[in-house]
């Protein structure tokens, strides 16, 4: 991530700086003046992913940087002295995705905020669900400049069609009046799924009819925004939406999660693991469960003392994840002890994975200070359903159990040894 700020005031640039560094991990770029700018852009041949631009610098004091900057194509932010002239042209850029008043710490915040923002947002999925093809076009370029990918369903049918099966779309903007299903249904069918505080709907209305804002919300809506709207409003509400997601999904996360290595923890694994075993079992699909285990842990412990039994720990999460995808649920059980629900692999195709997991154990090296450690893993595994999810986990600790008495260091199936 590179950012430019193109400011005079030493003061607020340093200030800028430090907020940004606590929030983002990005090469910062800062010059005083428009020369300067044309110096750096000129260097760095353009490639900015953002820029945090004065419109008041010594030589180009009315606004001239913004037009400047546009000629690269650069999402911008502007910091501004006072409240601006809707009517002046510059604000009208395409290329601005917000203004910022200077008005002390939080305005610095707030900038911090956006970047922040926009970085995030190249993580998240937006649906646009509108059956005219020309305001589809027009909000997927105001999303792409603030750096959100996009999904266009052109009806309702073909947007819960996308629904079924993508699973990274945060937010959904969804005109009223469309053919066979209208806006209302849809939100009403999307909520059936999915809860206000996992996925935020956004409804859009050429309507001016005030009534048609109540319906949606009293539907499951998020949030309404008439068709007439400003680049300004735009951003604002999809800003506001998302970051309310993200706060539901950061409280989840400290509710789901291990604090020592960011895996899921044991009370989400039988939560979200009965779910996964109930759909699987369903559709009659492949699932597996493992449970992977340090050998001899304790004397890792004794030897070198917990804190690098620890790092240990933080290391099984890293390898796993070398040859796991998203089809895998990686959850800590205690300890040394980490659980996998894995979907759609076949019993051949697991144990490859699992031999591969151990290989890369065996071949690794533990570095902490000038400590170097080798150790291994034993797993257990089992690919068949028992009769409910508990029963599957028992089984598949049972393997780990054979595999820590017949000489660690192995995958061993429920009942088979590989």
């Amino acid at each position: 991530m590179k950012i430019l700020i193109v400011e005079d005031s030493k003061s607020l640039v340093a200030g800028l700086i430090h907020v940004l560094n606590k929030k983002i991990s990005a090469e910062i770029f800062t010059v005083s003046s428009k020369s300067e700018c044309a110096k750096i852009l000129l260097k760095e041949k353009g490639k900015f992913d953002i820029a945090i631009l004065d419109l008041g610098l010594p030589d180009a004091q009315d606004g001239e940087i913004v037009p400047f900057i546009s000629k690269f194509k650069i999402p911008s932010i502007i910091l501004t002295a006072t409240e601006h002239d809707k009517s002046n042209p510059i604000f009208n850029n395409d290329n601005i995705i917000d203004y910022v008043i200077k008005n002390g710490s939080y305005s610095l915040d707030y900038t911090a905020y956006v970047v922040e923002r926009f970085i995030e947002n190249s993580k998240i999925d937006v649906l646009i669900v509108d059956d005219s093809k020309t305001f589809v076009a027009k909000t997927q370029d105001l999303c792409l400049k603030y750096n959100i990918k996009t999904i266009p369903a052109f009806n309702a049918e073909e947007a819960l069609e996308i629904m079924s099966k993508k699973n990274n779309i945060k937010l959904i903007l969804v005109d009223y009046i469309m053919p066979r299903m209208d806006g209302l249904e849809f939100t009403t069918k999307i909520r059936q799924t999915y809860k206000k505080d996992e996925l935020s709907i956004i409804a859009l209305s050429a309507s001016k009819d005030k009534s048609v804002i109540a319906k949606f919300l009293k539907y499951g809506a998020n949030d309404f925004i008439y068709k007439d709207f400003s680049n300004e409003e735009f951003y604002a509400r999809i800003n506001s939406s998302l970051e309310i997601i993200k706060l539901f999904e950061n409280s989840r996360d400290r509710a789901n999660k291990d604090y020592m290595t960011g895996m899921y923890n044991r009370r989400y694994l039988f939560e979200k693991g009965k779910e996964i075993y109930k759909k699987a079992k369903k559709n009659k699909e492949n699932l597996s469960c493992a449970i992977i285990d340090i050998d001899k842990f304790k004397n890792i412990n004794d030897t070198y003392g917990h804190d690098v039994g620890d790092v240990a720990i933080k290391q099984i999460p890293k390898i796993l994840e070398k040859f796991l995808d998203e089809r895998s649920l990686i959850s800590r059980m205690g300890g040394e002890e980490f659980c996998i629900i894995t979907e759609d692999l076949n019993e051949k195709e697991i144990q490859i994975v699992y031999q591969n997991i151990r290989i890369a154990f065996e071949e690794s090296t533990l570095e902490v200070d000038d400590l170097k450690l080798k150790y291994t893993v034993s797993i257990g595994l089992n690919t068949s359903y028992e009769d409910d999810f508990d029963e599957m986990l028992k089984k598949a600790d049972e393997g780990l159990y054979q595999a820590k008495e017949t000489g660690r260091n192995k995958v061993v199936l429920f009942n088979k040894e590989y």
